[in-house]
């Protein structure tokens, strides 16, 4: 077998995220789970009805190829809290979880001035007449925050929501941000993870929660004619 073959073969099993290179010449095969399983200890429970979050997360999990997950915050303790996940089956992500102690605790659960997730919330929640530290103004300002990530090698790209999908609107009243939605990107990812997630996520998330006003409105009026 010569090398070009070698080569086309390794990539193709690059593009199945059954191997990545660690660096330029190098590459590393990873063994891949029977089945895809859930990361324990990943989802904190919540009593939060998710509706359609998980097809906004299921839909961009499938456009960018990468983890997606959705915090939302306790006003109680000041945390973000990871409340649901898509593509967790991720084998790379899973080894370098089981090696590196704590991390999964960290994403599920953290201070809001830990990392984006976190961040783009709270530059959200504060009033327009509040002043900001630097960074949150900038946060504010584009509505996407990108930051490393509990896992090293990692970062996280956020954007807020201001509304979970399906959950019904309240008439007159300005939205405030109850969660955020980010990607988990390996640091090297090529081009500018803001440009190449922010503007694709905020996109999404505007678009499901505006279609699922519609369906609020549907099912709610379907309620109240019986």
């Amino acid at each position: 077998m010569d090398l070009d073959e070698v080569r086309r073969r390794l990539l193709q099993l690059h593009e199945a995220k059954l191997c990545f290179r660690p660096r330029y010449g190098y590459w590393e095969i990873l063994l891949a789970p029977a089945a895809p399983v859930e990361i324990a200890g990943l989802v904190h429970q919540s009593a939060t009805p998710l509706l359609d979050s998980a097809l906004l997360l299921k839909g961009l999990h499938n456009r960018t190829g990468q983890v997606v997950l959705l915090h939302t915050y306790s006003p109680i303790t000041g945390e973000r809290l990871c409340i649901a996940a898509a593509g967790m089956h991720d084998v790379r992500l899973r080894r370098e979880l089981a090696f590196t102690p704590g991390a999964v605790d960290r994403l599920r659960r953290a201070p809001l001035d830990a990392d984006a997730p976190g961040l783009v919330m709270l530059a959200n929640l504060a009033g327009h007449e509040a002043s900001l530290r630097q960074d949150l103004r900038k946060i504010r300002s584009i509505q996407v925050a990108l930051t490393d990530s509990p896992l090293p090698g990692w970062i996280l790209v956020s954007v807020p929501l201001r509304r979970l999908p399906g959950a019904p609107a309240i008439p007159g009243a300005e939205p405030r941000v109850v969660a955020a939605v980010s990607v988990l990107v390996p640091e090297h990812v090529a081009g500018d993870p803001l440009v190449a997630y922010g503007r694709l996520m905020r996109n999404a998330a505007q678009a499901a929660v505006e279609t699922s006003v519609v369906i609020s409105r549907h099912r709610f009026a379907a309620a109240s004619a019986a």
